[in-house]
């Protein structure tokens, strides 16, 4: 009698650094899956560094025109004050090193406290099993929708010589309110920060083996507290510092 062999299925092996970030615009579930058999996030992490230094450079007259503005319309210093400020903020036309080595830190930081607090709300909250390194992962693919972001935002920015340049519901109100608390909120609903919420919560569905639904109400939830908590701070305590 004929021996029958099982047939050994080929272990599936994860995508190259590479294909990860030219398909996370396209095919992104395909991406989660293969973070979650090897999850890694130093590529998408160094090009998002790479582009927030070049864009913080480039935009940094933009950014210094607006504290100026700011400067000048708070009431809380002489005029004598103001132009020492202004002097100090403007003797230079490009951000010194220190400055420019804060994108890549500050990004750190944002990426570890936001994965955490996810990790936190999938595994303890919600009853979840995957790992840190996992969530991590997919958290810093899904920041890649800066490039996206910044290739609209960047050439708006030099042709308007403004950094104030939205491409979010806060277009809908007039530039003067800006300092509203309506304006931050609106603000925070930003159709790439929405984008990013979307591959957030397939990664999280991937990796936790949930429904769409389940980690997409989960993730948005957790954005909606984020756009209040940011719209209070900035309105109340920003109007406070005079920022």
């Amino acid at each position: 009698m004929e021996q029958v062999i099982p047939s050994v299925q080929p272990e599936e092996k994860p995508m190259g650094g590479a294909s990860k970030v030219i398909n996370i615009f396209f095919e992104p579930r395909k991406v989660f899956e293969s973070l979650k058999i090897k999850p890694t996030w130093l590529i998408p992490f160094l090009i998002v560094a790479l582009l927030g230094i070049g864009f913080f450079y480039y935009t940094y007259p933009f950014i210094m025109h607006q504290q100026v503005e700011k400067i000048q319309e708070n009431e809380k210093f002489s005029e004598e004050q103001k132009e020492k400020i202004i002097e100090k903020m403007t003797e230079k036309d490009h951000p010194p090193l220190w400055q420019l080595s804060f994108a890549p830190v500050g990004g750190l930081v944002v990426l570890v406290v936001v994965a955490a607090i996810l990790f936190f709300v999938f595994n303890v909250l919600l009853g979840g099993d995957s790992t840190y390194r996992e969530v991590f992962s997919v958290y810093t693919y899904s920041s890649l929708i800066a490039i996206p972001a910044m290739i609209v935002q960047f050439p708006l920015i030099m042709i308007k010589e403004d950094i104030n340049v939205q491409t979010s519901l806060a277009l809908l109100l007039s530039a003067n309110a800006k300092d509203t608390f309506l304006y931050s909120v609106l603000s925070g609903f930003d159709i790439f920060s929405f984008w990013q919420v979307i591959l957030v919560s397939m990664g999280m569905g991937v990796m936790y083996k949930y429904t769409t639904k389940k980690a997409f109400t989960t993730v948005f939830v957790l954005w909606i507290i984020y756009i209040l908590v940011k719209s209070v701070f900035s309105t109340v305590f920003g109007g406070a510092l005079g920022i």
